[in-house]
C-alpha cells in the first residue's frame, strides 16, 4: 500500500558514474517517517524548482487531504529509482541518466552539494513469484539503477539472465550479485544511422529466442512502446506466462517523462 508523504532532501555529492549517469547523494529530512516499498525497482518523485530564484515547496497535508493551501505553485516532478537507500541515516543515492533537456537532467547536471529537492514516498513493482529459480532482466539505461540494485538484493539461489542497453561501453558499469548472473551489455541506445529510433530494445528482445527451463520471471524496463513489444515476445512468440512478466514504461519516446 503506497503512503503518501513529501520531504526535503538536500544534495550531498553529484557527478559523472559513467559518461551517460549522474550519481547524486542525498540527505533526507525526517527520514524517520519515509516508508520503503520493498519492491527492489522502487522510484521516487524528485520535485525541482518552479523557476529560476522559486524555492522548492512540498504539498501540505490539513484534515487528512493533500493539497498547496498555502498557495505555492507545483514544482515540476520525474520519476527515478532509489540505486541505494539507507534507513537509518536517511541517506539516498539517485542515478539519473545525462542527457540534452528536460527539467530533470538539466538539474543533475547542475547539481551541488547544498541544493534543495523534494520527493515523495516510494512505490515499486518488481516482484517475481516466490517460486522463480530463474529472472531474465532486460532493460535500457534507464532501468539500469533499477537493475543494479534489483541484483545486489537478489539471492544466491535464483540465476539471472541480464541484458542492458547503454550508449557506449564506456557507460557499463560494475554489477554485483549474490546470484549467477549472466550480463549482456548492448550499445544501441541513442539515435545512429541505420536505426529506428532511439531504443533497440525490442531488437534485443527479439534476439532471446529461448527461455531457461523450470518457472522464472521477466522483468523489462524502458521505453514503454519497446518494452510492451518485448513483452509481446515473450508472451506470444515464446509462449511464457503473461502474469510472470512485469513490463515498466520508464519513458515515452517525445514525451516528457511526468
Amino acid at each position: 500500500m503506497y503512503h503518501e508523504d513529501y520531504f526535503y532532501a538536500h544534495v550531498l555529492s553529484a557527478g559523472h558514474l559513467t559518461p551517460s549517469m549522474i550519481r547524486v547523494r542525498l540527505q533526507v529530512e525526517d527520514h524517520d517517517r519515509y516508508k520503503a516499498s520493498d519492491h527492489a525497482d522502487e522510484w521516487v518523485r524528485l520535485a525541482f524548482s518552479p523557476g529560476d530564484g522559486l524555492p522548492v515547496t512540498l504539498p501540505q497535508r490539513r484534515d487528512g487531504r493533500w493539497g498547496r493551501f498555502d498557495g505555492s505553485p507545483s514544482c515540476p516532478n520525474r520519476p527515478y529509482t532509489v540505486r541505494r537507500w539507507d534507513g537509518s541515516t536517511g541517506e539516498m543515492t539517485v542515478d539519473m541518466v545525462a542527457h540534452e533537456g528536460g527539467v530533470a537532467a538539466s538539474w543533475a547536471t547542475h547539481a551541488k552539494a547544498g541544493d534543495i529537492i523534494g520527493i515523495c514516498n516510494p512505490e515499486g513493482r518488481y516482484e517475481p513469484p516466490a517460486d522463480a529459480r530463474w529472472i531474465l532482466l532486460l532493460t535500457d539505461i534507464t532501468g539500469l539503477p533499477a537493475v543494479g540494485r534489483i541484483l545486489e538484493e537478489m539471492s544466491e539461489t535464483v540465476r539471472a539472465i541480464v541484458h542492458v542497453e547503454v550508449p557506449a561501453s564506456a557507460d557499463e558499469q560494475v554489477l554485483s550479485s549474490d546470484a549467477a548472473i549472466s550480463l549482456t551489455w548492448h550499445y544501441t541506445h541513442g539515435r545512429a544511422p541505420g536505426r529506428e529510433g532511439p531504443t533497440q530494445l525490442h531488437e534485443v528482445a527479439r534476439s532471446i529466442d529461448t527461455l531457461p527451463a523450470g518457472p522464472g520471471y521477466i522483468y523489462i524496463a524502458g521505453e514503454a512502446r519497446a518494452a510492451s513489444a518485448a513483452r509481446k515476445h515473450f508472451r506470444d512468440t515464446l509462449g511464457f506466462d503473461k502474469t510472470r512478466i512485469d513490463a515498466v514504461g520508464y519513458w515515452i519516446e517525445g514525451q516528457a517523462r511526468v
